[in-house]
């Protein structure tokens, strides 16, 4: 019955087909009511779109925007902020057709792919070392030390270091190092060497002791020889009652025969007395 009627559609020219038009715009053109309208280039946005009669207007992106491609955009993009809180810097700073680029300081890299924020570098403990240093978007790697080579320190960026080799100091190994520590070297003299400075030490100290003897007997030959002392004055009385007189400490003291006096004799002059005064 449905057949039945859609024939008898058909054949009345009751049904009637109408044609579809599909629009279709090249890759430097967009559509926008019913016809295509041209892109703008990067470094600018869309002010107002194409009409029957005039093109698409475009303005350049103000400062601190961009735009990246041939776009039908009505606004530029921001450039991307680098917060110095989260540990990031500016590595390529932004023009009218990039971005920003963001980068982690020194010690750090970033959380993710976008690097919204840093994270510090993870430090190789004590007997391992740095076998690959963090990059901007990958952490630290650290493998313990092999034999023959040690880490005394927590570091990023230090691998582990080789033993020293004492023979090279021409010195010998005291004692063994381990994987946090470096060997041990001491001194190895040889019988030469040490005769020589017993040698040495000997004839220092036999030089010392000489200028030491030297020295005391200048210092007791220094003494001989120094002026006798000046001379002194004696005061001897020569009368009870009677003033004291000062004769000089050489001059000889002789008692007269007369009265027991003492009398003082004259350097130079003769001890003899007169002869009347004897009489």
């Amino acid at each position: 019955m449905e057949l039945r009627y859609l024939f008898c559609l058909l054949f009345s020219g009751s049904l009637q087909f109408y044609p579809v038009f599909s629009l279709t715009c090249d890759t430097m053109e967009y559509e926008n009511a019913g016809r295509c309208c041209k892109k703008c280039s990067p470094g600018y946005k869309i002010d107002s779109d194409c009409t029957d009669t005039t093109e698409t207007q475009c303005k350049a992106c103000s400062n601190g925007e961009y735009q990246a491609t041939w776009n039908q955009e009505k606004a530029c993009h921001l450039h991307r902020y680098c917060d110095n809180n989260a540990g990031l810097i500016v590595k390529t700073q932004g023009t009218d057709v990039i971005d920003t680029m963001c980068e982690c300081v020194t010690g750090r890299h970033c959380s993710s792919e976008e690097c919204a924020t840093c994270v510090k570098d993870t430090p190789c403990g004590l007997g391992f070392g740095v076998v690959q240093r963090a990059t901007q978007s990958s952490d630290t790697k650290c493998e313990a030390c092999p034999p023959g080579a040690f880490s005394n320190i927590s570091s990023s960026v230090e691998p582990c270091s080789n033993f020293t080799r004492c023979e090279n100091l021409g010195m010998v190994m005291k004692k063994h190092g381990t994987n946090v520590s470096d060997v041990i070297c001491e001194t190895r003299l040889h019988p030469g060497i040490i005769a020589a400075v017993i040698v040495v030490s000997a004839l220092a100290v036999t030089a010392v002791l000489l200028i030491i003897l030297r020295y005391r007997s200048c210092v007791k030959k220094k003494i001989q020889f120094r002026d006798p002392p000046a001379e002194k004055k004696v005061m001897i009385p020569v009368e009870a009652g009677l003033d004291e007189f000062e004769l000089p400490h050489q001059a000889p003291v002789q008692e007269t025969l007369s009265g027991q006096q003492p009398v003082v004799q004259e350097e130079g002059k003769d001890s003899r007395m007169p002869q009347q005064e004897i009489e």
